[in-house]
């Protein structure tokens, strides 16, 4: 018995053996691998057991939201998906607010925590590429996808981008920051050149972008349709090659925007990855160039290293486990970003919040009243899984001894004729029966969305919308949905106004909890807004080069009729608030306006060092109180003006800010530090960036406009 069963376990025994020798000798017949754990994941390895066939097929997508993957080698194909304020194509999503909204909260730690939880709900659906962060700069308000970017300060820019940066890459998923560079206006993107100056493209449009890799050490760089200085974008090796990947040290992959190759010329500029799919970078392409040069079989070795590094890096290639998705606390971030990021910009009277004291009778009217744009259109419109209207917010919030009525307006909306007209506006009789007179306007998907640039005025029946609510009361509260500035002839006429932008799922709640005093407004202006078009510096040259607004173009991609037209971004350095104080132009609202339902004092600033040398610091402290009623937060800004400069530059230019909420009475004392790189200007001559001797102003205040404290300090080369 004893032999029988010494003598079956020596067969189990040989079996396994055998079994496992015929599974090893399997996976290297068939070449089939498990990826390795980044630390002892080698992409030259993988690049030298790769055919040619499968590198080509690598540098170019497939599938429209995919890199491909090799499956010989056991290397999965990447997911990928639009999501600057959400998860878009991938079903239903948390509908963040816009990302202006998210500047104007001028909270880049709430920043942070929205694009972590929009990573997570990529996770959550195979998706390990976020072609998000937008970081355009806002050079005038017609472009048509402001509302995804972070406005027009270089400094604000970059702090909110490095912030969402840092978010979405916590949760192991690659952030695109976008789109490499000068995409400033999206009428006829595809031909219309971006011409600047090397000045300019450091100061003001390449800052946000060097901040992404050399801050937040982005995974991804997507480059923009337009060209820049008459090349395009993805075809230039200025951009990518020299700026990108030479002086920036750029580790990552770069990818072009969705058709936006242009020509083989892709190849050779430092563009990895063609989107959405091999029209330029393609199997019979790319052979011929390697077999007529030598060198450009490293070239494409190099883009799949970068890719292949990059996707291992963030773990793309594990095996990823499902990851549940808490809504309810992404729903939450959704409502904080939209109550920190909307911004009070008129409160005559002191109408907000409305009184809870008082029994009142509210009505809520106007083209977004009922039906709220969540954003504006294009890649980033996501499909949210819940949405509380205006109107609903307002309801929901408001006291038990107030009335909320709704008055629908779709009728101003069609092509009536104008007895029709006149017969619509006189039932608008009924407001003069209210207390307060809530207004919701502004744009929506279809008349601000990507690809096309809108106008500066509102629709022509929403401002005579307000006309003729306004002839019959004059309490009128008006909120405004929008990427940027509007005109606005009517301004005088209303008690209170509201920048809510594109808020998000969660912004009819968070508007509501603003108006009835349950939270306090803190949001602060990332845009100057005008008081007309023609004041911007940008209007005339846009004007100039044809470009039309409140359109969508035709184009032509490719051929003969693909002709470049070129904008001179003629203003250089001198946009938005640093435009308007050179030209002594008072604007409407000034870059980093907002009000607040308190009051607050800076005082008592000092400064440790009034001279600094290379490699020193200065360290800056002063008092903030809350001298008001209500719990709220002021937002301190910190700018700087060289008094002496060689150098035309700005009177001031933005480099630090700190938001702070305080309880009422309640006193804090803040610090910043103020370091030589934070008084520097690019120097042409010496293609780089330099400090002069001299004196330098530290100014603070709470706004562009309104500069509360002054010291001087030196600054000595030697």
């Amino acid at each position: 018995m004893k032999k029988v069963f010494l003598k079956r376990n020596k067969e189990n025994f040989t079996i396994g053996i055998k079994f496992v020798l015929s599974f090893i000798f399997i996976l290297f017949f068939f070449e089939i691998n498990i990826i390795p754990k980044e630390n002892h994941f080698n992409p030259q390895k993988i690049i030298s057991r790769m055919t040619l066939r499968e590198k080509i097929d690598l540098i170019s997508g497939y599938k429209n939201f995919y890199i491909k993957g090799v499956k010989r080698l056991g290397i999965p194909p990447v997911k990928m998906a639009d999501g600057p304020m959400g998860l878009n194509g991938n079903g239903k999503a948390t509908a963040f607010p816009a990302s202006i909204c998210m500047a104007a909260s001028w909270n880049p730690s709430l920043i942070k925590k929205a694009a972590a939880s929009i990573a997570e709900e990529a996770k959550s659906k195979g998706v390990g590429i976020l072609l998000a962060p937008g970081v355009n700069m806002y050079r005038l308000p017609h472009c048509g996808r402001n509302f995804e970017y972070f406005g027009e300060d270089p400094f604000l820019a970059s702090e909110s981008a490095v912030a969402y940066i840092k978010g979405v890459q916590s949760k192991r998923v690659i952030a695109t920051v976008k789109h490499f560079v000068a995409n400033n206006e999206d009428y006829d993107r595809h031909r219309l050149s971006s011409d600047i100056d090397e000045r300019s493209l450091n100061e003001i449009y390449f800052p946000v972008f060097k901040a992404a890799v050399k801050r937040a050490n982005v995974g991804a760089v997507m480059t923009s349709y337009n060209p820049v200085n008459g090349v395009h974008a993805s075809e230039s090796p200025f951009l990518i090659n020299k700026t990108l990947k030479s002086e920036w040290s750029f580790k990552g992959f770069v990818m072009s925007d969705w058709i936006s190759v242009y020509s083989t010329k892709a190849f050779y500029s430092g563009l990895d990855l063609e989107m959405p799919r091999p029209q330029f970078m393609n199997y019979k392409n790319i052979l011929s160039i390697i077999r007529s040069d030598p060198g450009a079989l490293k070239i494409l070795n190099d883009k799949v290293a970068r890719i292949l590094t990059t996707c291992n890096k963030f773990g793309l290639y594990d095996l990823l486990a499902v990851i549940p998705v808490n809504w309810e606390k992404h729903k939450k971030v959704a409502g904080d970003i939209a109550r920190e990021g909307f911004v009070l910009l008129k409160n005559e009277d002191k109408i907000l919040p409305i009184n809870k004291n008082n029994s009142l009778k509210i009505v809520v009217l106007g083209p977004n009243a009922f039906y709220t744009p969540h954003s504006g259109g294009g890649a980033a419109k996501i499909e949210p899984y819940e949405m509380v209207s205006f109107y609903e917010g307002i309801k929901r919030n408001a006291y038990k001894n107030y009335s909320v009525d709704y008055f629908p307006t779709e009728g101003l909306h069609c092509e009536y004729s104008e007895i029709n007209r006149k017969e619509f506006y006189s039932t608008l009789d009924v407001v003069n029966r209210y207390d307060y007179v809530i207004l919701c306007v502004g744009f929506n998907p279809g008349t601000e969305g990507e690809a096309f640039d809108r106008s500066f005025s509102l629709p022509k029946n929403q401002e005579k919308l307000i006309e003729e609510v306004f002839k019959r009361n004059q309490n009128i509260i008006i909120t405004i949905n929008g990427g940027g500035g509007i005109f606005m002839p009517w301004i005088d006429k209303i008690k209170a106004l509201l920048y809510t932008w594109y808020p998000g799922q969660e912004g009819g709640n968070s508007l509501g909890e603003i108006l009835f005093g349950k939270t306090n407004p803190s949001g602060k202006l990332p845009v100057g807004i005008e008081r007309t078009e023609n004041d911007n510096p940008a209007f005339k040259g846009y004007h100039e080069a044809g470009c039309v607004t409140g359109t969508k173009p035709f184009y032509t991609l490719y051929g003969k009729k693909h002709i470049k037209k070129h904008l001179n971004y003629e203003e250089g350095i001198f946009t938005g608030y640093r435009y308007y104080e050179k030209e002594k132009i008072k604007t409407l609202f000034p870059f980093g306006f907002g009000l607040s339902y308190s009051t607050f004092k800076i005082s008592d600033m000092f400064i440790d060092k009034y001279t600094i040398k290379k490699n020193e610091k200065s360290v800056l402290t002063l008092n903030i109180e809350n001298t008001g009623k209500y719990r709220g937060a002021e937002t301190i800004q910190l700018y700087i003006h060289d008094v002496s400069s060689t150098l035309p530059r700005p009177y001031k230019e933005l480099k630090g800010f700190k938001k702070v909420w305080l309880y009422p009475g309640e006193k804090r004392r803040i610090e910043f530090m103020i370091t030589p790189d934070m008084l520097a200007s690019y120097d042409t001559i010496k293609h780089d960036w330099n400090v002069e001797d001299g004196d330098f102003d530290i100014l603070i205040g709470n706004s562009s406009d309104h500069i509360v404290l002054k010291k001087t300090i030196e600054y000595k080369n030697r």
